[in-house]
């Protein structure tokens, strides 16, 4: 089977040395890079110089940017000047968009309070709020589930996606954030359906969950259905990016701290040699699935 989609890594997953992580890309024959944080900062706070040096580098290479992981509305949703911050914040990185040639900035549902439903109108409402910003710089707010805030799983995001109704908020599917999440939804098929016609993205990450602890482990090693999902992309087309956030050290435990705020130079060590061995793995199930990638849209 030959497969539309294209992939990509995150970068301070492997190191806060941009040009590490291009080896690394080419050394795998991957289409793109997703920028997170660099030079120990997240990419926001990069001077507009370095972030040009960043971008020719990565064209250099023959490598595309497949989107911009920002910490966008993770938040507090009862603190106005944090999120006048974070508004702030989000029209810098659409601006970063533009300039490195990509239309994806990951973003968030503010830290979870109590229940979604009593805050979903509330979060409908500063989502719909930055609509315009999103406009007016031709990028896409790729809303991803994540255990720590409102919208802990697809099924969540999907709704307040639906409630918004904008083409410019859209979902990132992570299958493997189910595994952390409070309400176990089933990553494949049960968070794929709910988001379906709403996916613009993907990130790939995989654990194991016994009782109420959960480890990352290497794709297509832990209980995420890989074999099933990425068959699923293949009959269906996707034709967008397929990105690697690994997750995991080999020698060692990224904190609870790092996996709600992950940056900088402490959450990238070792991240070269856990990413490498991610990648190793993500190859033999798409060898064992017999899914070739085709080059056409490279």
């Amino acid at each position: 089977m030959s497969a539309a989609f294209q992939l990509g890594v995150i970068t301070d997953e492997i190191s806060q040395d941009i040009d590490d992580a291009i080896r690394i890309a080419r050394r795998y024959g991957l289409d793109a890079l997703e920028l997170r944080s660099v030079d120990g900062e997240q990419l926001y706070r990069l001077s507009d110089l370095r972030i040009e040096e960043i971008g020719a580098a990565i064209r250099a290479a023959g490598l595309k940017v497949s989107g911009l992981s920002a910490p966008v509305f993770k938040c507090n949703l009862r603190n106005e000047e944090e999120i006048a911050e974070h508004r702030e914040t989000l029209t810098r990185y659409a601006d970063l968009a533009q300039r490195l040639g990509t239309r994806f900035v990951r973003g968030f549902s503010f830290w979870a309070d109590g229940p979604l439903e009593e805050a979903f109108d509330d979060i409908v409402r500063e989502l719909k709020s930055v609509v315009p910003i999103l406009e007016r710089h031709g990028v896409i707010y790729a809303l991803e589930a994540d255990p720590a805030v409102y919208a802990s799983n697809a099924a969540k995001a999907a709704a307040l996606i639906r409630a918004v109704d904008s083409p410019y908020i859209q979902g990132l599917y992570d299958p493997g954030n189910d595994l952390w999440d409070p309400d176990r939804e089933v990553p494949y098929p049960d968070g794929y359906e709910a988001l379906k016609g709403r996916i613009c993205h993907i990130h790939l990450k995989d654990a194991v969950k016994q009782g109420d602890h959960t480890e990352a482990v290497a794709i297509g090693k832990g209980q995420v259905d890989y074999a099933g999902l990425l068959h699923r992309l293949v009959q269906e087309g996707y034709d967008g990016y397929l990105v690697v956030e690994t997750h995991y050290r080999l020698q060692s435990s990224l904190t609870e701290e790092q996996l709600k705020r992950p940056a900088g130079y402490a959450f990238s060590e070792g991240g070269e040699e856990a990413t490498t061995d991610c990648l190793n793995s993500l190859f033999e199930l798409l060898e064992r699935s017999s899914i070739s990638i085709s080059k056409s849209g490279s």
